[in-house]
C-alpha cells in the first residue's frame, strides 16, 4: 500500500493504533512526542508472522459425545449430574443439561471439569 495523504490521515487519526504500527521520532525541542510514522515489516518479521498463523494446535480428543451422562467435578456446580447436548472438541467446551432448582438448564463447561458417569 502507498502511503498517501489520505492513507496517513485515516492511520493518524484512528484511536489508540498510531502507537502500535509506528515509531516515534524524537523532537530536537521540547517535551513532547516526535512524528509518529508507521513502519513497513521486514521480510523476516512477515514471514515470522505467517508460520505462526500456518502452525496449528494439536486437536485433543474428547471421549464425550451428545446424550452421554456426566458429573460435574469442578467449579459452582460440582456434584451436579446431567446430559451432554454439545461438544466442541477445538474450544475443549461441552454443553450440558443440569438440573438445578428442578429445572433443565443449559450450562457450558470445560472438558476438565466434568466426568462420565
Amino acid at each position: 500500500m502507498l502511503m498517501d495523504d489520505e492513507v496517513w490521515q485515516v492511520i493518524k487519526n484512528t484511536p489508540n493504533v498510531i502507537n502500535f504500527v509506528g515509531a516515534e521520532q524524537k523532537r530536537r525541542y521540547g517535551r513532547g512526542r516526535g512524528h509518529v510514522k508507521p513502519m513497513p515489516l521486514g521480510q523476516s518479521e512477515v514471514e515470522r508472522i505467517f508460520k505462526q498463523t500456518q502452525e496449528q494446535e494439536p486437536v485433543r480428543k474428547i471421549d464425550m459425545a451428545t446424550g452421554d451422562k456426566i458429573v460435574v467435578l469442578s467449579g459452582p456446580f460440582k456434584d451436579f449430574e446431567g446430559e451432554v447436548i454439545e461438544v466442541s472438541a477445538e474450544r475443549s467446551k461441552l454443553k450440558a443439561l443440569l438440573s438445578i432448582f428442578g429445572r433443565e438448564t443449559p450450562v457450558e463447561l470445560e472438558v476438565n471439569q466434568v466426568q462420565k458417569v
